[in-house]
């Protein structure tokens, strides 16, 4: 039996594609643990998303004991439209199992483990873990000082426009065969004040038109930070701001359309500090004739602060580099970067995490190891169309493009588990395991507050600034994040109107036979899986105060969208209907979904089903699994294989197949 046990989490990673690249061989280190060990399939507990789903395998309780129901919950009690994040370990009511080695003398090391956040370790060591990935304009993560930014002459969503004009006033500029440009940036805290100006000078080294960018802190160039050419990145900025970090406490669900249609974060004042953070840039584009210019800033973060103890964050950015948190594909998504770029943040936080992780394990001492990387999910959001013939946005000639970034991507997850692998030593078990897989959209998009409000149960009006705000008087019932559906109690909820008892159940009746009789029209399927009241729901491991009093759970290749009101008030949507929200708006729609759907779904080329790999002294070798296993098995059998009991509200099983 080994003395460490390793949990590696690559979120999103799909049983069909590990299998796959792992028989190409590349994903060598990863082949190695399947033919050393044990492999199969695990089943995640519903929904099929990232904020309950490592909270399951952190626990081994399924999500009505953990409490951590969707990415952001409902907490009984307060407003229906305001949430609070599910990653946030506050609102977590499972123990942990790191916790339990604590109890008994073990030290965990915790390497950007989602939810993981505020800490709750004591002596172990732990490396960031907010991980609430879809806020790509920033702003749920505790320790970032800004998100990511475009400084553009173009009119694209969210950006910071500049403007290029003849150079006036340099000093020792240098020779050029077109008449030099300038403009200026400033980069600010997202919270905080004042920031740091720099100064843009643009010239061309030959007669063929602009090709450099000179980054200044004044108007000569011989004050140059950085010179960019396209496409390429810059060195590493450090700077330091008046800021103010944490998460929000809390966020609106805002029902509407457009921009409207969001959710909106809400921050408990803090107080402002001077903390210095790192960045860097690539010159995504600058037109021959100057017109076009894309200058891209990757997310700011600190150098210290986001580990604890404290003091190794920086020990880390010395040894390793600076650390990027955010790899999202939101710069992607509204056309501030190409792919490149996109791929290239994924790598180099992948690498970052492996490389971090074999010199913490080198160098101190730990028990029990979590990682969480998210790169797989991101990409394949983004790639998944190219790839699968069944997806609507299939195209023959972006396939070999798409197979090639799929291998990509793996092929860093590969190399990071690789790193780990050689930092944990042969007394190791190494467990790798993902919180869900991925299906492609395929059929469209349910717009379940446009179905209340035809049923008469959910009522909107608009306010004096034409947007829209939910009539609690005349609301029985409210769509609440991406599976739940509340009924407006009175007694339970602030504005509650619907009587407890006959009124309360015709309400729940009508809204499940509503949603259990709708059916596509452009193509004959029921979209609504499921739909089961609340204390039936315990049957795929729901249920208790923050599960709706109506859940439901859709059809393969189907989305539903919680939020969005359309002008007609359609039920179905195209199949571009569903869209990633952050912190600014909308963006475009990701090609692959996970969350809704079941966990034994499968669809095209996915599988909400997830890769379980084990391997180390004591486990079987060259062994594949007959029956998938469960997510709330893992922190169990972790905790059996350390000589540890279980955590306390863990609800799995010793997966005892897998021994020798």
């Amino acid at each position: 039996m080994g003395r460490k046990v390793a949990i590696i989490g690559l979120d999103s990673a799909t049983s069909y594609f590990v299998k796959k690249f792992a028989e190409e061989g590349i994903l060598p280190n990863i082949k190695k643990l399947m033919d050393n060990g044990v492999w199969g399939e695990a089943v995640c507990s519903f929904p099929s998303l990232t904020g309950s789903n490592w909270h399951t395998i952190a626990t081994g309780a399924w999500p009505k004991t953990h409490g951590c129901t969707d990415m952001w919950i409902h907490i009984e009690g307060e407003p229906l439209d305001r949430l609070r994040c599910a990653f946030s370990t506050k609102y977590c009511r499972a123990e942990y199992l790191w916790n339990v080695a604590e109890k008994f003398g073990k030290k965990p090391l915790l390497m950007k483990y989602a939810a993981s956040l505020p800490s709750t370790i004591k002596s172990g060591i732990q490396v960031e873990g907010c991980a609430t990935p879809w806020w790509g304009g920033g702003g749920a993560n505790y320790f970032e000082i800004a998100p990511c930014q475009i400084y553009t002459t173009l009119d694209l969503s969210d950006t910071i426009k500049i403007k290029c004009e003849k150079a006036r006033g340099w000093k020792n500029v240098p020779e050029s065969g077109l008449d030099p440009l300038e403009s200026e940036i400033f980069v600010k805290p997202m919270r905080g004040v004042c920031g740091i100006k720099y100064y843009l000078l643009i010239f061309s080294c030959d007669n063929d038109g602009y090709d450099t960018l000179l980054l200044c802190d004044g108007k000569d160039a011989k004050r140059v930070v950085l010179t960019l050419k396209q496409g390429v990145w810059s060195n590493w900025l450090k700077a330091e701001f008046s800021a103010m970090q944490g998460p929000p406490a809390y966020a609106v669900q805002r029902i509407g359309t457009g921009r409207q249609r969001r959710l909106i974060p809400c921050y408990e004042q803090g107080e402002l500090s001077k903390v210095s953070g790192t960045f860097r840039f690539k010159l995504i584009e600058l037109s021959k004739d100057g017109n076009i210019v894309k200058l891209y800033r990757s997310q700011i973060f600190p150098i210290r602060g986001f580990t604890k103890p404290d003091w190794l964050s920086e020990e880390l950015v010395e040894a390793i580099g600076p650390f990027q948190e955010h790899i999202g594909p939101y710069a992607l998504y509204q056309g501030w970067v190409d792919e490149e770029t996109f791929l290239e943040e994924l790598e180099y936080q992948a690498s970052w995490l492996g490389r971090a992780s074999k010199y913490v394990m080198r160098k101190y001492d730990w028990d029990i190891f979590f990682l969480q990387w998210h790169g797989c999910n991101h990409a394949q959001h983004v790639f998944w169309s190219h790839i699968d013939p069944i997806s609507p946005w299939y195209r023959p000639n972006l396939e070999e493009k798409g197979w090639r970034a799929f291998r990509r991507f793996y092929s860093a997850a590969d190399k990071m588990v690789g790193d780990i692998v050689d930092g944990a030593g042969e007394d190791t078990v190494i467990m790798i395991v993902s919180d869900h897989g991925h299906i492609p959209l395929v059929y469209g998009t349910v717009y379940i507050a446009n179905i209340l409000m035809k049923e008469g149960l959910l009522h909107v009006e608009k306010d004096s600034k034409g947007e829209f705000q939910i009539v609690w008087s005349k609301t029985k019932a409210v769509p609440v994040q991406n599976i739940h559906i509340f009924v407006n109690l009175k007694g339970r909820e602030p504005h509650g109107i619907v009587e407890p008892g006959e009124e309360y159940e015709r309400v729940r009746d009508h809204i499940i036979h509503t949603l259990l009789s709708l059916r596509d029209p452009a193509t004959g399927k029921h979209p609504i899986a499921l739909a089961l009241r609340r204390e039936d729901s315990a049957l795929i491991g729901l249920g208790g105060d923050r599960t709706g009093d109506v859940v439901y759970a859709m059809t393969p290749g189907y989305h539903a969208d919680t939020s969005t009101i359309t002008e007609d008030t359609s039920l179905f949507g195209e199949k571009g209907g569903v869209m990633i929200t952050d912190d600014f708006g909308v963006a475009k729609a990701p090609t692959s979904i996970h969350g809704q759907a079941l966990g034994t779904a499968k669809l095209g080329l996915g599988t909400i089903m997830t890769p379980f790999i084990v391997c180390g002294p004591g486990i079987k070798k060259g062994y594949m699994m007959e029956k998938p296993v469960e997510l709330v098995d893992i922190a169990p059998t972790a905790a059996y294989i350390l000589q540890l009991p279980p955590p306390a509200n863990s609800e799995g099983r010793i997966i005892h197949e897998i021994f020798q």
